[in-house]
């Protein structure tokens, strides 16, 4: 995928991240049941994690950097999140490319470790009281739900995507070559 359109895709879904996050906002008082989205998280991951591994810690360390100042205002913290997940997605990327099963369920526990780590650091520094089965059915159980369908979706308009480049660049390659055979045949 280009980079603008790459850029452009990941744009959209942060806006689709903060208007589902603005529609239902999160319940942090643990009363009732809530969605953390990561849609653009998940687009992100899908992205690069069949790029070398400083362009995955680069991408997502910026795509981290921008979470932090618009999302959070947790200026470092998202920053060393993402990038420390963006190296980590590429670790299987031959197995992922091989099999999309693999890729799910790396992509599921990047999504679980995404919320899980921020999680634990507040247990660390006791800025949270709740134990951890009230956060995992109040947040995490809804959210990896919903996040399960939502990369199989990604994973299936990427594939797409990739698809519709590959035939492109097809076409493009056998529009040259005639071309060339017109030029040699003219002459």
């Amino acid at each position: 995928m280009k980079p603008r359109q790459m850029i452009i895709l990941l744009l959209v879904m942060a806006l689709i991240d903060d208007l589902i996050s603005l529609c239902f906002p999160v319940n942090f008082q643990f009363q009732g049941y809530s969605f953390v989205p990561h849609f653009c998280f998940i687009t992100l991951m899908l992205l690069v994690y069949e790029r070398g591994w400083l362009d995955r810690v680069l991408i997502s360390g910026f795509c981290g950097v921008l979470t932090d100042l618009f999302f959070s205002g947790t200026l470092p913290v998202y920053f060393i999140i993402y990038a420390g997940l963006g190296y980590l997605s590429g670790i299987f990327n031959k197995a992922m490319e091989e099999d999309s099963r693999i890729r799910f369920f790396s992509l599921f526990v990047l999504v679980l470790l995404l919320d899980l780590i921020p999680f634990l650091v507040n247990l660390v520094f006791q800025s949270m009281n709740v134990s951890f089965m009230t956060w995992f059915m109040h947040h995490e159980l809804l959210t990896l739900t919903l996040h399960g369908v939502l990369i199989l979706m990604m994973m299936y308009i990427l594939d797409v995507l990739k698809r519709f480049a590959l035939i492109r660049q097809h076409r493009k390659q056998l529009d040259q070559r005639k071309k060339y055979v017109k030029m040699k045949t003219q002459k």
